[in-house]
């Protein structure tokens, strides 16, 4: 009863989990789960045949009242079969796991969408190379589109992505998408290309130990229609339209004279160019905050502005505005906070 309780609770930890390897979502994801149950089957098959011959065995030949229990040495035929079984069952295996292989490291088609990927602690930089505005010391040529803890793709085209780190080794990892890559300081490692088969919002994480915060180290893939992923690369490098309210427009003069421009980038708005910390831009339609780690609402930002170590223990360079010695220049009174959030949440598409 024990073993069989094991077993449920072992098939059910999969059913619902958001970050389960058995509901594929992308070719090379697909691929994978084919092989890997590919492995669960042969090796379900090696071990009904071992146990029942086993069984077959002790209790065909055991010990028993008429009859003497005996050792039998030597069956060339047993020693064939028992031989050759395993054989084939590794070819069975290997093979496609040989051709899997191989797959990996083909290189990504020509109009695969090239995305690069920065890990920090504790937060992802996702760049578009190419996709952004004209660089005005390279006229012809296009900087990349820049944001932060949130990959937009298109589905049903072939994505390419590259990795990095700029201070320790985190890894990239998107379950029902494509399986994990570490990302090294120093080097740029290759994600396997995949192509995104449904639309739909997707949990990705760091899955390598980086440090205090690593387990809040958190992301979303965005699965979107062509149309809906260009609306959104036009929008990242589009000048935010002016506060739509009074309140908004107080919050933007704070986000200048508090120094989160220091830090933080919002493309087309004057003085925002802080690379130390996440970009900004659009961040009303992102859907969580912190890195993936909350949902993206106004209670949840207004806490992260006035007290982000209770949210996110370890978080670097940014201060709890709203916890700072009130003769400090950078505190925030919660009215003040209110402000920078509804001007923050204020940036959207539309």
């Amino acid at each position: 009863m024990a073993g069989l309780l094991l077993l449920l609770a072992a098939a059910l930890s999969a059913c619902t989990n958001p970050q389960t390897t058995f509901s594929p979502k992308s070719d090379t994801a697909q691929s994978i789960q084919t092989l890997y149950l590919l492995v669960i089957v042969m090796a379900s098959i090696v071990m009904v045949g071992v146990f029942g011959v086993l069984g077959f065995a002790l209790f065909r030949f055991r010990d028993r009242p008429g009859r003497v229990a005996s050792q039998t040495h030597g069956n060339t035929k047993l020693e064939i079969i028992w031989t050759l079984l395993p054989v084939a069952i590794l070819v069975i295996i290997g093979a496609p796991a040989l051709i899997a292989v191989a797959g990996s490291a083909k290189a990504p088609d020509e109009d695969a969408l090239h995305i690069n990927v920065v890990g920090h602690q504790w937060w992802f930089e996702v760049q578009y190379p190419g996709m952004g505005p004209e660089d005005p010391n390279n006229p012809g040529e296009r900087l990349p589109l820049i944001t932060a803890n949130e990959v937009h793709l298109p589905i049903g085209r072939q994505i390419y992505v590259t990795l990095e780190s700029v201070d320790v080794i985190h890894s990239f990892w998107i379950p029902q998408l494509i399986g994990k890559t570490d990302m090294i300081p120093g080097t740029v490692n290759e994600l396997q290309t995949f192509t995104p088969q449904e639309v739909g919002a997707f949990y990705g994480q760091c899955a390598e130990f980086c440090g205090t915060a690593h387990a809040q180290m958190r992301f979303r893939a965005v699965v979107e229609s062509l149309g809906d992923f260009n609306e959104w690369a036009e929008a990242l490098q589009t000048a935010p339209a002016d506060p739509a309210s009074e309140l908004a427009a107080a919050g933007q003069t704070l986000f200048l004279a508090k120094g989160c421009v220091a830090c933080h980038t919002i493309y087309g708005m004057p003085g925002a160019a802080g690379k130390l910390g996440p970009d900004l831009t659009l961040l009303g339609d992102r859907r969580t905050i912190g890195a993936g780690i909350v949902d993206n609402t106004d209670e949840n930002l207004q806490q992260w502005i006035r007290d982000l170590q209770q949210m996110k223990p370890g978080t670097l360079h940014m201060p709890s505005f709203g916890t700072l010695p009130v003769e400090n220049p950078q505190h925030m009174s919660d009215a003040e906070i209110r402000a920078v959030s509804a001007f923050l949440r204020g940036m959207t598409l539309e």
